[in-house]
């Protein structure tokens, strides 16, 4: 594992990058992305910025049009490509590419081990792949403006939930104070993160929570969205995500579980908890996160996939011993 330090180092002595976040990208994943991009241009680097899938359509950060939504094909072999948000497996179908860089950075806050790159630098304690960007321009010398500071700004208010996650602290918040003295709009950013859906996806979230399921009391509470779902009210899977957001609402939930079925017989699932660690269960699945969010993917028949989650679930919150042999 390198140091901050290194990587600044690093990045100092190359010239020429390719940046690019996980699949379905999220605020943190395009917020660390621009914020990195405009700080090597200022260092007058060549830069480009490459997602496999395309940018939600409700932010309007400046440099969004920058992003280039190229789902193969991309020629990295000669170039340093900088992996941001997640381990270079997860950049989704650009990643064999990703990984046969001449140079592989990455840069990350999610728990794992210390994954595939010549510099690398996994910082779970960071509430956000975005402060780490921050960190790491102000080892570069970088200026912040206006144009750094909100998509930095907004990938923290994404992965701290506005704020409202156990991943706030007082440096967090400091942070995006500071950030907001360049004239950062916070309710904007706030609402296009949180409040710019279309009316289908409202309509969907009213069906999705009728659906709502618990065991042991409310201790556990799930739902689960079939392919045919999402068809029926013109609604992504991706655009989903959110949901489990509204499921750990649930007073008594202590795990919070989405499952969603992105194809037919693909499943994906979103786990949540306040103070267990929901890491722990993730990674029996081969999936993994934080600690009190987390998830993993299955190849199967949904309601399978569902009866062998919840099981290991309701056992996790019985005994808080994992099964081993989950996956």
């Amino acid at each position: 594992m390198n140091t901050l330090g290194e990587v600044a180092q690093f990045l100092r002595e190359h010239d020429d990058y390719i940046i690019v976040g996980h699949e379905n990208p999220d605020p943190d994943s395009i917020g660390s992305m621009l914020g990195l991009y405009y700080g090597l241009v200022q260092m007058n680097k060549r830069c480009r910025m490459v997602s496999a899938d395309p940018i939600p359509k409700t932010l309007t950060w400046t440099g969004l049009e920058l992003i280039e939504h190229i789902p193969e094909g991309i020629d990295a072999q000669d170039r340093c490509v900088i992996v941001l948000d997640c381990e270079p497996g997860r950049t989704g179908t650009i990643a064999p590419e990703v990984q046969k860089a001449k140079f592989l950075v990455n840069l990350d806050h999610h728990r794992r081990d210390r994954g595939i790159g010549h510099i690398v630098y996994v910082n779970p304690d960071e509430a956000a792949t975005s402060t780490i960007v921050y960190h790491l321009l102000g080892e570069l010398g970088v200026e912040l403006n206006l144009q750094i500071a909100t998509p930095l700004y907004g990938g923290i208010v994404g992965d701290t939930g506005g704020f409202r996650h156990a991943n706030t602290s007082a440096e967090i918040l400091a942070i995006a104070g500071k950030l907001l003295e360049y004239k950062v709009n916070p309710a904007t950013v706030a609402r296009e993160i949180f409040s710019s859906y279309s009316l289908n996806y409202l309509r969907m979230l009213g069906y999705a929570l009728s659906k709502l399921e618990t065991a042991l009391n409310g201790r556990l509470v799930w739902l689960a969205l079939t392919y045919e779902d999402f068809l029926k009210f013109d609604v992504s899977p991706e655009e989903a995500d959110q949901f489990i957001s509204y499921v750990r609402m649930l007073k008594t939930a202590e795990i919070s579980m989405i499952f969603r079925e992105t194809a037919p017989n693909q499943i994906r699932l979103g786990l949540r908890a306040y103070q267990i660690d929901i890491q722990k269960l993730a990674s029996s699945f081969g999936g993994g996160g934080h600690k009190l969010a987390s998830g993993a993917r299955f190849e199967g028949e949904l309601q399978t996939i569902i009866d062998r989650v919840v099981e290991a679930a309701k056992n996790y919150l019985i005994t808080g011993e994992i099964n081993e042999r989950n996956s």
